[in-house]
This record gives structure tokens, C-alpha cells and sequence, in this order.
């Protein structure tokens, strides 16, 4: 093992470089998500996501994630709290580049307009919270439970 491959700042280099390709995947990944599940106008996800929250919430709400889908849950889901906090709390993504944040790397949404010490929301750790919720879930709630900890 090498050292140096693995050091924070090859970490945080890597999910720099990536960073652009990240932002052009999420919408068009989460338009598909919003098509596969048969909602109205998915496009709309990308401009209004907060109109589906009420569909999402209840799509999910009794629904069995098995370990196969997973982390294409985890990954749709995270991208969809990422876009309703940028939208709905004036926040942005970034890439965490404080060394000494138990977010460090990861992609956040960060810089909110209203709350200082709501700086930053890493949205897959929420998703993942999410999936690991036993039935019956809220992803409504689970929202509005985002700040706390934050």
C-alpha cells in the first residue's frame, strides 16, 4: 500500500477532479428516476424538486430496498435531497475541503443563504439514513429532521 495514493489530499484531489462529472450526471440521472417511477412531468424535478416530495415520500414509504438496489437508491435519493436543499434553502454543491469536517471530501450542499450554522448537508448521508429507516419511512420527515446535527 502506498501512502501517498491513499492520503487525504489524493483523497480530496480525486473527488475534485470528479466533481464536474458529478454535477453533469445528477439531473439527467434523477429526470430517469423521476421517469422510471411513472411521475407526471419529471422534468420538472430539476426546477420545482420540492413539488415531489409528497409522490417520493409516499413511493417509498413501505417499500423493500434490497441490498441489490441499494446503492442506486441511496444514490437517486441522495441526489434528490442535494437538489431540494439547493433549492428550497438557497444552498449550492461543493466538495467538503475541511481536513478537519467529518464531511471531507464528500459531496455536500453547502452555503446557504439564510443559516451560517447550517453551512453544510452531505444529502447521501441523510439518503442513507433514509434507507436504513425501518417501514414506515418519511422522507418528508427525514427532511425536516436534516438540520439537526448540522
Amino acid at each position: 500500500m502506498d501512502g501517498i495514493e491513499y492520503s487525504p489530499e489524493h483523497l480530496l484531489a480525486r473527488r475534485i477532479a470528479g466533481f464536474d462529472a458529478f454535477r453533469l450526471e445528477r439531473l439527467p440521472v434523477l429526470h430517469d428516476f423521476c421517469k422510471i417511477l411513472g411521475f407526471d412531468q419529471p422534468h420538472e424535478v430539476l426546477i420545482t424538486p420540492q413539488k415531489f416530495l409528497p409522490q417520493l415520500d409516499s413511493y417509498f414509504r413501505n417499500a423493500v430496498i434490497s441490498d441489490e438496489d441499494r446503492v442506486w437508491f441511496i444514490t437517486r435519493i441522495g441526489y434528490y435531497i442535494g437538489e431540494y436543499l439547493v433549492t428550497v434553502y438557497d444552498g449550492f454543491w461543493q466538495v467538503d475541503e475541511d481536513h478537519a469536517s467529518p464531511t471531507f471530501s464528500r459531496y455536500i450542499v453547502g452555503n446557504f443563504s439564510f443559516d451560517e450554522s447550517a453551512s453544510k448537508v452531505d444529502p447521501f448521508e441523510i439518503a442513507q439514513k433514509y434507507a436504513d429507516t425501518p417501514v414506515p419511512r418519511s422522507l418528508i420527515q427525514e427532511l425536516e429532521n436534516a438540520w439537526v446535527g448540522y
